[in-house]
């Protein structure tokens, strides 16, 4: 049976993130072969730009991300969210305090591919403040 994208379904994986910064649902629905493209296809450590799949953003981005800010994490808010046959487009906002007491308050859009046979997030291509993702790197402990 062919998948049918929602925006019930996006809202159902992205409100965990938004209400408890709880990532486990969104990236259990995310392909592990996902290419996940990070503002430019250029590899970058320190504003962790490039192409990832699911192993080696969890390890190279979301590790370190996660380690310079509170403990509290990372909750994100959908401030729009728009389907287009098999693509979800997010706008979303995230708020955090980074480790040296900074905020880290970042802006994401997010194109969200949908696999048709599977269901699952094959692809997505991910806008943010790369800047404010280097100062995290290069002023927290990490």
């Amino acid at each position: 049976m062919k998948f049918t994208l929602t925006h019930a379904h996006v809202t159902a994986l992205l409100d965990p993130v938004s209400h408890e910064g709880n990532w486990k649902h969104f990236v259990g629905a995310v392909d592990p072969a996902v290419r996940w493209v990070i503002a430019s296809e250029t590899k970058d450590a320190m504003r962790k730009t490039g192409v990832y799949n699911l192993a080696s953003w969890l390890e190279e981005v979301n590790k370190p991300l996660l380690a310079g800010l509170t403990g509290d994490g990372l909750k994100m808010t959908v401030s729009s969210l728009d389907i287009v046959g098999n693509k979800a487009i997010v706008e979303a906002y995230g708020e955090a305090t980074q480790a040296n007491g900074r905020p880290y308050n970042n802006r994401y859009a997010w194109f969200l591919i949908f696999s048709e046979e599977t269901g699952k997030i094959v692809e997505i291509r991910e806008y943010l403040d790369t800047a404010l993702v280097q100062e995290v790197n290069q002023t927290n402990t990490l």
